[in-house]
């Protein structure tokens, strides 16, 4: 009897994921298929491309003395949307071997043209590519369902809390609005929805919650009294900022909200061990569990400092390489147009070494006080 309640009970839990993973689907292919045929929703025209004949038409010679093959092509399409939905267009395209400013295009491709509603213009924009999004997308989420399970639904819910808070801020961000005070504000909302989202109401979830925080102000104040003691940081080689009159207080922004995310990883994996660790072993005395957190700690630091700058170091690939093939050194390049990169690479992993003593005294301090509560109150 006992065997058959098993295995009814696996089967109704199978049964409810088939239908959780059927609906997902189902949903899925929805989206996939609106946003294959959504053309009607965009105010720039959008054509499908029916016909392209691509030619060589020479070689272009750069300015390192490189040969560069030069292509044309003959381009015809349908406009999908707008006042002139239907007509047929034709435009030409050159591009070079390498796609450097224009790329190739071919039949079956829906691209963005570069008119108006009313009018399709000359030339094409670049493809439309919100299909292609969505079904990475849609994986994503798939593959997180699949392997967290239910964790995976969590962090798919923070993710789009995130998003949502986000665009509450930037939209509130105009002109004469203060942007440190908002980042604040969004730090603080990124970490409890974030934190108490995926943990739950746990001891742990709000010794990792103060743990992240008190590491941001503590590298915050750090970065405030360095720069007020040395030189000012040349501002000018940070991107879109040549009109803002405030370029300081952008960079602290970036700092504030870069450094949330590798220091909040840090203090959940330090809370979440020692909270494991008093759960199972309450007898266990501070110096051991500051013992233990150190040796977390260290496994994780150099880990999630190296991760820091493989993120900087990828959005610079362009612009070093770029530099350094028209003869700029690279300790040219770093000096003069990266200080800003360095400067928030540094700062993030103090924040990072920081966070490993203090989430490890906080937790501490929490788990064996409360145990210390049970204790009393047996």
């Amino acid at each position: 009897m006992k065997l058959i309640t098993k295995k009814i009970k696996e089967y109704i839990k199978k049964s409810k994921r088939a239908k959780l993973y059927g609906i997902f689907g189902m949903i899925y292919l929805i989206m996939v298929i609106f946003v294959m045929n959504d053309a009607w929703l965009y105010q720039t025209p959008i054509a499908k491309l029916t016909k392209v004949e691509t030619s060589k038409v020479g070689e272009n010679k750069s300015t390192r003395g490189t040969h560069e093959i030069k292509y044309k092509q003959k381009i015809r399409g349908v406009v999908l949307n707008g006042k002139n939905k239907g007509e047929v267009v034709d435009f030409s395209n050159e591009y070079t071997d390498t796609g450097m400013l224009k790329q190739k295009y071919h039949k079956g491709d829906k691209v963005l043209l570069s008119g108006s509603y009313s009018n399709v213009g000359s030339g094409i924009q670049g493809k439309k590519r919100d299909a292609e999004l969505v079904i990475l997308l849609g994986l994503l989420i798939f593959i997180l369902m699949t392997i967290a399970g239910k964790k995976g639904i969590l962090t798919i819910v923070t993710v789009g809390i995130n998003i949502i808070i986000f665009a509450i801020g930037f939209l509130s961000s105009s002109d004469e609005a203060d942007v440190v005070a908002i980042c604040n504000k969004m730090v603080i909302f990124f970490a409890v929805f974030t934190l108490v989202g995926l943990n739950g109401i746990h001891r742990k979830t709000w010794a990792a919650l103060v743990s992240t925080l008190l590491v941001l102000a503590m590298i915050m104040g750090v970065f405030d009294v360095v720069i007020r003691h040395v030189d000012e940081l040349d501002y000018s080689t940070m991107e879109y900022l040549g009109s803002i009159d405030t370029p300081d207080k952008i960079f602290h922004a970036e700092i504030l909200l870069s450094g949330l995310g590798a220091i909040m990883d840090v203090a959940v994996a330090i809370a979440a061990a020692l909270s494991e660790l008093v759960t199972k072993k309450p007898e266990v005395t501070f110096r051991e569990l500051f013992r233990s957190g150190r040796e977390i700690g260290y496994d994780i630091m150099g880990t999630m400092i190296n991760v820091l700058l493989f993120v900087f170091g990828c959005g610079l690939i362009p612009m070093c390489l770029i530099r350094m093939n028209n003869s700029v050194r690279l300790m040219t390049i770093i000096r003069l147009h990266i200080p800003c990169e360095l400067c928030r690479f540094f700062v993030e992993s103090i924040g990072i070494v920081l966070a490993i003593p203090v989430s490890i005294l906080i937790t501490s301090v929490m788990m064996k006080l409360t145990v210390r509560k049970v204790k009393k109150t047996c």
